[in-house]
């Protein structure tokens, strides 16, 4: 695996990989509200206001997400790559159900930590790698990944630590891209490979659907869009995402926002 300047990483799958202390920076230049959850909800305003994002969520997608975990009180949800804890706190809290969250940025899951007190959540959270979970088998009814499976450098080993954790009849619901046309090579080596429902199927999940639709691709490069609208300050976390959004708008066309749910028999 080789390390080009500024951190990222494409592994031996050809995908391009990030390390944790990428997200640290993220994360610490974010402040207590969220620049992304604002443009988010200019872009939708249906979104929950309760709701911190820092994925390409619009208020269908987030509610396919809940209707496809059916989660139900009681019940225990690991969200795989949490961030902030924000969706999966919303959904968590929403269903009067667990919640236990990974994430590989120290700095993420202290915000998380913070972020799940208002919530009264029973919420633990933990720094780790999505390839080597601190749970332990059959341990949790419902997975989430919002957008983080695609950052693990062998994708197929975190699937199936997901699917290791996951009870008999469990389900997992994650979210990313895939390419129109694959191999496509005006897209960053992330995407240009990318088949959530092969990555689950080698994992050993036997039933894998795989959704989307236009209004999901529209709330994505819409995000990006209004971002540029915006007033940024040198170094901000919004001045990061006006960089990400020129230089991932000219071929954002080119992929199609995905959600796909794994059930374990």
């Amino acid at each position: 695996m080789s390390t080009p300047p500024g951190g990222r990483a494409v592994d031996p799958a050809g995908h391009q990989t990030t390390h944790a202390s990428e997200f640290d920076r993220l994360f610490g230049t974010a402040g207590n509200d969220s620049a992304f959850s604002t443009i988010a909800r200019l872009v939708d305003p249906d979104l929950p206001q309760d709701l911190d994002l820092f994925s390409f969520l619009c208020a269908d997608l987030l509610h396919y997400i809940a209707r496809q975990l059916d989660l139900h009180p009681r019940q225990v949800l690991a969200d795989l790559g949490c961030g902030r804890g924000g969706p999966g706190l919303w959904l968590a809290g929403r269903a009067h159900a667990a919640l236990v969250g990974i994430d590989f940025s120290p700095v993420a899951i202290a915000q998380a930590r913070h972020r799940a007190v208002p919530f009264a959540a029973d919420a633990a959270f933990a720094v780790a790698d999505l390839a080597r979970l601190p749970l332990t088998g059959q341990c949790v009814d419902r997975a989430l990944s919002l957008d983080a499976l695609q950052y693990a450098p062998d994708r197929v080993a975190a699937a199936r630590q997901a699917l290791r954790i996951l009870k008999p009849g469990g389900r997992l619901v994650l979210t990313g891209w895939h390419p129109h046309i694959p191999g496509d090579e005006r897209l960053p080596p992330r995407h240009r490979h990318t088949d959530w429902t092969r990555v689950l199927h080698t994992a050993g999940f036997p039933h894998v659907h795989c959704a989307s639709t236009p209004a999901w691709d529209d709330a994505y490069q819409g995000i990006y869009r209004t971002a540029l609208t915006l007033h940024a300050e040198p170094g901000s976390a919004l001045a990061g995402l006006q960089g990400e959004a020129q230089r991932r708008l000219p071929t954002a066309h080119l992929l199609r926002r995905v959600a796909v749910t794994a059930v374990r028999d």
